[in-house]
């Protein structure tokens, strides 16, 4: 190793330590498993969805069990009170959808939307719907058309706020490859877009969520086929025009990274934040800058420290804090390798808790999405793993 390189390494582990140092406390609300029967986890276990607040409470879901194995929706308050809202999957077939995906969004009169990546009809998905008071009820099945024409494995909807939503499937779609669809709150679906009308995909497949900048355009990326086959970021018109904007793993050895997860966010200077799950400069991932134009840099390659003990593998895209800095997970790595929450501010990356710090991971691991911004300026997410309950995730509060 060169000097300059060793120093750079010791600087880097210095920052990142005295953050540990100070690392902002954490408060476990909720421990999955907490209602069990037998083997069954009733309130749900290994939750994965962005949570999202309405009127001081954060709705998620928990991507498995339940008393039928297949998901649950949950609502909790900002002092840990849990309220399970909905088992997926309570008859055969699972009609209203199965494994809850990670985004929900908030929709007309307080109800809030989101999708399930297996169930409804022919085992294509759906889209559904729960009031505030609780009530449940499905907007859309997928796969309703010929060969999945309409789309399959729906990735997350967004809410236009106008009455329709804009969504993304993983696959189906005309060419395979998943779709870009809008549908209104009746149930009434459009595909905008089909993916991988390319050969080899060139032009992407498997999209992700969507984000709308503020020059009225929707951005997101493909987590496979592009260019170099790694995937690739797209920018859509309303109106269903897709450009390709740039293609990952475009140089030897992808010091750019690959398999790019979760939506990009659109930083104060109009530049969009995003991250990727493999390669870059210790194949551990990357946080990267992308202007609208599509030239991309890459801010950060994780596994940095020995032992990535800044973090690894973040399979979700960052959230905007009122001070211009993003916050997001690494899902692995970490100091005590059950994953981490990390801050980029000013183009410095830190780390603001560890998780697994506590004995038996009581606080929780494996965080899969980021946390959000409560209306009482403190994060929220949750881990997939740990939590008092056994190994079935938590719901987390932490100071940012």
């Amino acid at each position: 190793m060169s000097l300059c390189k060793f120093l750079s390494s010791v600087v880097l582990a210095l920052l990142i330590g005295a953050a540990g140092a100070h690392a902002s406390p954490l408060t476990t609300l909720y421990s999955f498993c907490s209602k069990a029967q037998g083997t069954e986890c009733l309130d749900g276990k290994a939750p994965a969805s962005r949570l999202v607040e309405i009127n001081g409470a954060f709705y998620g879901t928990a991507s498995a069990g339940g008393s039928t194995q297949g998901g649950t929706l949950f609502r909790i308050s900002a002092a840990g009170s849990f309220t399970l809202l909905h088992t997926f999957c309570p008859q055969t077939p699972c009609q209203d959808g199965a494994k809850p995906g990670h985004y929900l969004t908030r929709g007309p009169s307080g109800a809030v939307y989101g999708v399930t990546t297996d169930g409804g009809l022919n085992d294509g998905g759906t889209v559904f719907r729960t009031t505030g008071n609780g009530t449940f009820s499905v907007v859309y099945k997928f796969c309703s058309k010929p060969r999945c024409a309409d789309g399959s494995q729906p990735v997350s909807i967004l809410y236009d706020g106008q009455g329709s939503f804009i969504g993304t499937t993983a696959a189906g779609g005309s060419h395979g490859g998943g779709t870009v669809f809008t549908i209104g709150s009746g149930g009434v679906l459009r595909v905008l877009h089909n993916f991988c009308a390319k050969s080899g995909c060139a032009d992407g497949a498997a999209p992700g969520p969507l984000m709308r900048a503020r020059d009225g355009n929707f951005y997101g990326m493909t987590a496979a086929g592009g260019a170099n086959h790694a995937g690739m970021i797209f920018r859509m018109t309303p109106a269903g025009a897709v450009t390709e904007l740039y293609a990952f793993c475009g140089a030897k050895k992808c010091p750019d990274g690959s398999q790019p997860a979760g939506p990009l966010v659109e930083g104060r200077g109009g530049n969009l934040y995003g991250a990727t799950t493999q390669q870059g400069a210790n194949n551990h991932g990357t946080i990267f800058e992308m202007s609208p134009a599509g030239a991309l840099h890459t801010v950060y390659s994780f596994c940095a420290l020995s032992n990535c003990q800044d973090g690894a593998t973040p399979i979700d895209g960052m959230v905007l804090a009122k001070d211009g800095s993003l916050y997001g997970t690494a899902s692995s790595g970490g100091r005590f390798y059950n994953g981490s929450v990390f801050r980029l501010q000013g183009g410095k990356y830190s780390v603001v808790y560890n998780f697994c710090a506590q004995h038996g991971c009581f606080d929780g691991g494996t965080p899969g999405t980021s946390p959000i911004f409560g209306s009482d300026g403190l994060l929220y997410g949750v881990t997939e793993t740990g939590g008092a309950s056994g190994n079935y995730g938590t719901v987390y509060r932490a100071e940012p």
